[in-house]
């Protein structure tokens, strides 16, 4: 980032063209004096004595001032902007607090009272932005699961040829509604974050798994779990959830029926999945991160966004998507966000 301009090295600077200005015209008044004084005054001290003179009474005098002078002025400066540097801590210290914070206006220096307003201003717009976009995502999701699920209700008493494929497509439609309401309670959280809370991904994990379960099955692929060890992470279980969900229902579709896909937590503050597939390599991982790219195992009636979802929760939290060439798994890393 860009390193702003200093206050205190502006004033210092502004002082030191003082000083020097200061400086000039004494010395100027000096001399014009010298040339006006009286000549015998000037033959009874000499040149070399009138300059000891201004030496004595004028420049060691100014040199002896300056310095605690110099002082004074710093630590006057640094008592001024005090508030300034403990706001940007108090502001700094605040990442992850519930939403609702403000900066304190009480101790603000008059100067640096309309920039705190405005900054509380612009805290309360994402504030309000953030409410916004979650109650849009929650309104729009009720509104589009609720026929959803009643459509696949009235499909499951019927019996055509037709049923099973119609009702794939609305368990498509379902699915796609509630990655579409992560993102937006994802881009919700980026605007305005709330404190994240220890969690065991273990138990992320294991929700995963029984939410791909009647997907695998129906595959014939085994999902299996196996704990490493590791420590809990700072997070939103539900967000971490879903990532893992993602990664699986792309595990299950690369996975050949009869193989398993397993979910292995630790060693560490990780987890990966591992398929029965070939891997993938780092470059193409982040290229299928993008919202709306799909690989070759996509599902007919996938958006392209799992990836690009799991990529979005990793970068919410702090932690990082990887792959490592040759080995058929994706790793969600939470090395930056371990619980203390």
């Amino acid at each position: 980032m860009q390193q702003g301009r200093s206050i205190i090295d502006e004033l210092r600077t502004g002082f030191a063209w003082m000083a020097a200005a200061g400086s000039v015209v004494l010395a100027v008044f000096l001399v014009v004096d010298f040339e006006l004084v009286r000549k015998d005054v000037r033959e009874s001290y000499g040149h070399i004595g009138l300059v000891h003179e201004v030496i004595d009474h004028v420049i060691f005098p100014i040199i002896v001032l300056l310095a605690p002078l110099a002082i004074a002025t710093r630590w006057l400066i640094a008592r001024a902007l005090k508030p300034l540097h403990d706001a940007a801590e108090f502001i700094h210290q605040a990442t992850g607090r519930e939403r609702g914070f403000r900066v304190t206006l009480a101790d603000f220096p008059t100067e640096a009272m309309p920039f705190a307003e405005a900054v509380n201003a612009l805290l309360s717009r994402l504030d309000d932005a953030a409410r916004r976009q979650e109650g849009f995502a929650a309104d729009v999701a009720h509104e589009l699961k609720t026929p959803l699920a009643v459509a696949m209700l009235e499909l499951g008493r019927l019996k055509t040829a037709d049923t099973d494929r119609v009702s794939a497509d609305l368990a498509g439609m379902n699915r796609l509604v509630e990655q579409l309401l992560v993102l937006a309670q994802l881009d919700a959280y980026a605007a305005a974050p709330q404190p994240f809370r220890p969690i065991d991904l273990a138990d992320a994990a294991l929700d995963a798994i029984k939410l791909c379960a009647v997907e695998a099955a129906q595959k014939g692929v085994a999902l299996a779990y196996r704990d490493e060890g590791g420590p809990p992470v700072m997070g939103r279980i539900e967000a971490v959830t879903a990532a893992l969900r993602n990664l699986v229902e792309n595990a299950v579709r690369v996975t050949a029926a009869g193989k398993e896909v397993v979910i292995v937590r630790g060693p560490g503050p990780k987890i990966r999945v591992v398929d029965g597939g070939p891997g993938i390599e780092p470059a193409r991982l982040l290229a299928l991160s993008d919202r709306f790219r799909r690989g070759e195992h996509a599902s007919f009636g996938g958006a392209g966004l799992g990836l690009s979802i799991v990529a979005r929760i990793m970068e919410v939290h702090g932690g990082a998507m990887k792959s490592h060439p040759g080995e058929p798994s994706i790793e969600l890393d939470f090395d930056n966000i371990v619980a203390t």
